[in-house]
């Protein structure tokens, strides 16, 4: 699915509607060029699940946590300065991080192929447009979810 953002007020949006359906085990692979929005997307969302705690991008220290409501575990993650790991054993110290939370992943063609049957993949990709505009491409098997942004957004 496909929708065109105009402003950060439809990414906010956008960003309500997705906290209305993830939950744990899930992973939402955020993808688009730098400065494209995917950590914007993911203050917003982490808002929307009551973080108290200020939200920053995940660049430098690869891995942050929070916690959400009703207790929710949250890993944000990006995986773009891991391009070295190459083994099962070398990923394992943030896969075992995984196990019921909501994983929030940035640059995700990295960690995709250690990503298993338990996860529900989210795909969630950022393109810019003109005059500023984003597109937001959704890939999920999750139709609840598509059809909520379907409601509001087409």
């Amino acid at each position: 699915m496909e929708v065109v953002i105009q402003n950060l007020n439809g990414t906010d949006h956008l960003a309500k509607i997705f906290s209305q359906y993830v939950k744990p085990n899930q992973c939402l692979l955020l993808t688009g060029e730098l400065a494209a929005g995917k950590t914007t997307f993911t203050k917003q969302l982490l808002k929307y699940l009551d973080v108290q705690e200020p939200v920053t991008s995940p660049t430098f220290v690869i891995l942050n946590q929070y916690l959400g409501r009703n207790g929710l575990k949250i890993n944000h993650m990006d995986s773009y300065r891991l391009l070295g790991l190459d083994s099962t054993e070398e990923w394992e110290q943030y896969l075992d991080e995984f196990v019921d939370s909501l994983n929030i992943i940035e640059w995700p063609d990295i960690i995709k192929k250690y990503l298993d049957a338990k996860y529900e993949l989210i795909h969630l990709t950022i393109t810019f447009r003109d005059q500023g505009t984003r597109l937001f491409t959704i890939e999920t098997n999750n139709q609840a979810l598509l059809e909520a942004i379907r409601k509001e957004f087409l």
